[in-house]
């Protein structure tokens, strides 16, 4: 078996259940920190980096949704997992979407936060106008706007140190892996395969966020056979760093029971 392309680090106990967590766009797995004192407790957690953010390289022949999934698929296979969980934000939820449609065997419960199932050809407009802006200014020109996407301002506001921290993430990112990944994001089609994801689901929304509306999240929630969703009041995009504890609670409530109840697939 070769070696995974993506790097990755594993946290916590080896004999508990696995769970995997997939970053948004122009960030890294290190966005995770605030759940990992928690969350390892009760699972074996897989921090990942998707390919072109963070430690893992750009990959020029990875270029859909669901090659980003075959990639994770490889570092689960080096770890001799079988079955997961996924939690995917953002752009990581949408890897997430296409890892459970085409390994629903491999997939025991899913997250779904602040993301979506289908880029409407305005949006793609839209990311085609930010990827050229970044291609003429530079990744670090970036930040203001994806940060003002992100958090509500009365946040952003409070909390400038940890915009800080964000803002190092979207700046160190690298143009061909921003690139790599907006393609993806710009071909996202799963809202009518959505049906066919059996696992237990929880979709996250944010009631502020600017990104990915509670609309959209309503949709797929709808269109999931087993979705339950959720409402974080006042949460902008990145709600596991604006609301860590609202975040890491809800969500972890909803892994304790899809991975320790008897009665889990």
């Amino acid at each position: 078996m070769s070696a995974p392309r993506l790097f990755h680090s594993v946290h916590g106990p080896d004999d508990a259940p696995v769970v995997v967590l997939l970053h948004p766009l122009v960030t890294h797995s290190a966005l995770w920190l605030p759940q990992l004192p928690a969350w390892t407790t009760r699972f074996q957690v897989v921090c990942v980096d998707l390919p072109g953010h963070g430690h893992s390289p750009v990959l020029p022949d990875v270029t859909t949704l669901s090659q980003y999934a075959a990639e994770v698929r490889h570092v689960l296979d080096a770890l001799g997992v079988d079955r997961a969980a996924l939690v995917g934000l953002s752009l990581g939820g949408m890897v997430a979407q296409a890892f459970a449609l085409a390994w629903p065997e491999r997939t025991q419960a899913l997250v779904l936060a602040h993301t979506s199932a289908r880029t409407e050809s305005t949006i793609r407009d839209l990311w085609s106008s930010r990827l050229q802006q970044a291609a003429d200014e530079g990744m670090a020109a970036q930040v203001p706007a994806i940060l003002g996407r992100w958090f509500p301002p009365d946040f952003a506001a409070s909390a400038p140190m940890t915009l800080q921290w964000v803002a190092e993430q979207i700046a160190s990112t690298p143009f061909d892996g921003y690139a790599a990944a907006i393609g993806a994001i710009q071909r996202l089609d799963h809202l009518d395969q959505l049906h066919g994801i059996t696992a237990p689901t929880l979709v996250v929304a944010g009631e502020r966020d600017a990104a990915a509306s509670p609309a959209l999240a309503r949709l797929m929630s709808d269109r999931l056979p087993h979705a339950t969703l959720t409402m974080l009041p006042g949460a902008g995009h990145i709600g596991n760093v604006q609301l860590p504890l609202a975040f890491t609670e809800t969500v972890g409530a909803f892994l304790v029971q899809s991975l320790d109840s008897p009665a889990s697939p």
